[in-house]
Order: C-alpha cells, then sequence, then structure tokens
C-alpha cells in the first residue's frame, strides 16, 4: 500500500500502517491502538506491505475497506475463486465430460493484473479442452505477450516468446459464428488452418476479417483494464519492450450465474 500527503502535509498514525486499519464486512481486523505517528510534508509518500493472509480465510464474497470512517474511500467488493479439484485430465472425456468445460474458468495472474476468462465448449470444445489442459499443468506460467498492437489484439502463450512455438498438440480448426470483438479469446494459427497449438490472443478491438477465419473459444469476464494496459505498453514493433508475463494461469470453478 501506498500513502500520499495531500497539500499542507499530514501526520500518519502508526497503526494506519497494520492490518487494523482494514476492516471485513465492517468488522476492524485490529485494534487501533497508538503506535506512534510521523508527520509527512506535502506530496510525501510512505509504502508498506501488510500481509492480510492470515485474515482472509473468506469462503463467500466480501468488502474490505481501508481506514473506513476516516475518509471518503468506498469498500472494495471482493470476489472469491475456488480452485479446480486436482488430479483431473481435461483431454479425457471419461476425466472430464464435455457437458462439465463450461464449469471452469481460467484466472490468468500477469505483472499487470489479472483477467478472468469464460470458455464457449459449444462452439470450439477441443480448443477449450486444450486452453484448461494448457493451463491446469503450468504450461503458461512464465510464458509473456509477445506481440500486442493496440487496436487489434494481445497475443501470448508462446514457450519460445518468439512466435514460433508450439504446445504437445495441435488443434484441427473449430470457426465458428462467434464474433472477433472486445474481450474474445481465439487461437492464433499459420497459414494452416489446423495449426493452433498453444499461442492464443486477446481482442482489444472488434476485427471482424477474423470472424470464421480463427477459432474464437472464449471471452474475457473481468480485467478489461489488464487487457488495455498491456495492449498500450511500449513497443519495440509489435514487440513489448518490458515483459508482459503470465505469471501463472489457474484453472477455477466457474460460479453459476446471479
Amino acid at each position: 500500500m501506498e500513502l500520499t500527503a495531500p497539500p499542507g502535509g499530514s501526520v500518519v498514525s502508526g497503526w494506519l500502517l497494520t492490518p487494523a486499519a482494514f476492516s471485513l464486512d465492517g468488522k476492524s481486523l485490529g485494534e487501533r491502538e497508538e503506535k506512534g505517528s510521523m508527520a509527512l510534508p506535502e506530496g510525501a509518500k510512505v509504502t508498506a506491505e501488510i500481509d492480510l493472509g492470515p485474515y482472509l480465510r473468506a469462503e463467500k464474497d466480501f468488502q474490505i475497506h481501508y481506514a473506513a470512517g476516516l475518509g471518503d474511500d468506498q469498500p472494495v467488493a471482493v470476489q472469491v475463486l475456488e480452485p479446480a479439484a486436482g488430479g483431473l485430465n481435461f483431454m479425457d472425456e471419461r476425466s472430464v465430460p464435455l457437458a462439465d468445460l463450461a464449469k471452469y474458468n481460467v484466472l490468468l495472474q500477469t505483472n499487470r493484473g489479472d483477467m478472468l476468462v469464460e470458455f464457449w465448449p459449444d462452439v470450439a470444445p477441443n480448443h477449450v479442452r486444450n486452453f484448461l489442459d494448457l493451463s491446469y499443468t503450468n504450461f503458461y506460467a512464465g510464458t509473456t505477450f509477445h506481440r500486442v498492437i493496440p487496436d487489434f489484439m494481445i497475443q501470448g502463450g508462446d514457450p519460445t516468446a518468439s512466435g514460433a512455438g508450439n504446445g504437445p498438440r495441435m488443434l484441427p480448426a473449430e470457426f465458428n459464428a462467434k464474433k472477433h470483438e472486445r474481450g474474445v479469446l481465439s487461437m492464433a494459427r499459420a497459414g494452416n488452418p489446423n495449426s493452433a497449438s498453444c499461442q492464443f490472443f486477446i481482442m482489444r478491438m472488434a476485427k471482424t476479417h477474423l470472424d470464421g477465419q480463427y477459432s474464437a473459444f472464449g471471452k474475457l469476464l473481468r480485467g478489461y483494464e489488464v487487457l488495455d494496459a498491456i495492449a498500450t505498453t511500449p513497443t519495440a514493433g509489435t514487440t513489448p519492450i518490458a515483459p508482459q508475463t503470465i505469471l501463472k494461469a489457474v484453472v477455477i470453478k466457474a460460479r453459476p450465474p446471479q
């Protein structure tokens, strides 16, 4: 966390840099005990790392609030996600039947933030299986978005970061009627329609010329601000100057419609 002193400066109480400064669903995480204070001149910044892990044993969604009652900041809603069970084989119909594929999402954890993806197994079942399997087996961990075009898309998932890498399998095309609109997840390929493997792209802007020519298989549920941050990062040509990294792709259980 980071605190910045307002015009005229400020005095920061020590408890504001402890878990006691936070409340969970309106209940403080600790006593606001006097722990000294520090005077900050105008514009000065204080940064601190506060581990709230021991306090967040949540089994349902919650709201977290910082320094409730002292400012006009509003609580932040936090969604609790449940990881997929261990021992699954997404490439095996017996382990994960076709009807169950839509019961999973993937959380793409990147160095720019998180993106949550839902899937369309009704139109591209093999591409959904492949992406879930690669995510579940940590194939994507440490790969990058090696190609970004601000008014088009971000492309990643290549283990070589060269644009020429492949995964453990090649996929027959599953072209479908889904439109390549903002947030849509689709598979990159070479000239051969059946050459998709592990590289995927996420649309930042709609491009109709891709419709029916590439296998669209999902869409972002959230994380559009992360998509925009990656898409607009400085590049040399279409290659990001600073790595835009997928730290991990986590398969989670999809939440039922509210």
